[in-house]
Formats: structure tokens, C-alpha cells, sequence
């Protein structure tokens, strides 16, 4: 049987500006099984509520938005997903139309990520909406600017991109996967 390793001691490492609404690193003290004290950061998100990525399906069709990636310095295809601010639901209709413009329905978490346990603290709410057929897409309609494109894929050309290397954000495959799975 696994034994659990307590933390020992938080050092607060880092907070932004708004006082950590949006980040926060700390520095934990764990003790080992073994007796051995080990070091870890732990980064908080969003205040530490659950995040959200929308997968949304028109049919068989998911929808992909594209956005410049500072971290990584390249333009990526993925999810739209965000910060929760009350609950995954209605989290993930807000940035749909934030993202997109676009009013899903029939929402419905059918995961929870844990995307990096090795780093982030925050859990990650995956949400299947539904999306009217005739919708017109508008990119970054509501929010700051930072969705470049959005588009629908079907499940051959998402999986063409991740063989190809185009599709590789890791919230969006985490969250592929585990909607497939939930499919079965």
C-alpha cells in the first residue's frame, strides 16, 4: 500500500498582482516515506477553482480555436478553455461565446484533468456542449483579442494534425482522450 508523503512546510514563492487570482507559486517541504524531506514547487491558478476546456461538437465535428502561445512561442490549435469563475457549466458557456461567439447547449462535464500533477494544483473540468449546426463562428468576439482563428475539425483532420505534429497543446489531447474514452 502507497504511503502518503505529508507536506511539511509552504513558502509562498510568488503571487500576481491581483493577490493571486490569477497565479501563485509556492515552495512545499514534503517528507518522504523514507524519512527524506524533498522540495517541490506548486503552481496555483485561477485562485485554485476548477479551469474548464469546452469541447464543442457540431455532430461529429469539434471545434478548435488558434491563439499565439508566448510559453512556447508558436501559434497552437486547441480547445477553448479558461479560468472558472463559478462552476464548470456555465464557465465553459462563457468562453465558448468569449472565444467563438458561439451559444452552446446540452452541456455537460464528462471529465475532471489533473493536466500537470507534477506543477499544477488546479483541476480542469472537461465540458461537452453542443453547438447549433448553422452558428456563424466569430473568433475572439468577446474577449481581448487573442483567438487568431477558429474552426471546425472532424476526427480524421484532428487526427492527421496530432500525427503530423500540429495538434499537440496538451489540455486539448488530455481532453480528447478523455471524452473518448467516456464514449467508450
Amino acid at each position: 500500500m502507497d504511503t502518503e508523503a505529508p507536506r511539511t512546510r509552504t513558502d509562498k514563492a510568488y503571487t500576481d498582482a491581483d493577490g493571486g487570482r490569477w497565479c501563485e507559486v509556492y515552495l512545499d517541504t514534503y517528507r518522504l516515506p523514507s524519512g527524506a524531506e524533498t522540495v517541490r514547487h506548486r503552481v496555483r491558478v485561477g485562485g485554485g477553482r476548477t479551469g474548464v476546456v469546452v469541447l464543442a461538437r457540431r455532430g461529429d465535428d469539434i471545434l478548435l480555436v488558434r491563439q499565439w502561445r508566448p510559453t512556447v512561442g508558436r501559434w497552437a490549435w486547441e480547445l477553448p478553455r479558461g479560468f472558472g469563475e463559478t462552476d464548470p457549466v456555465p464557465d465553459a458557456l462563457r468562453e465558448l461565446v468569449e472565444e467563438t461567439g458561439l451559444v452552446g447547449s446540452a452541456a455537460v462535464v464528462v471529465a475532471y484533468l489533473d493536466v500537470d500533477s507534477g506543477l499544477l494544483e488546479s483541476e480542469v473540468a472537461v465540458v461537452e456542449v453542443s453547438v447549433q449546426g448553422d452558428a456563424p463562428l466569430r473568433p475572439g468576439a468577446l474577449d481581448d483579442g487573442e483567438i487568431a482563428a477558429a474552426r471546425w475539425w472532424s476526427p480524421q483532420d484532428i487526427a492527421k494534425a496530432v500525427r503530423a505534429g500540429e495538434l499537440r497543446d496538451g489540455f486539448t489531447l488530455a481532453a480528447l482522450g478523455a471524452a473518448a474514452a467516456t464514449r467508450g
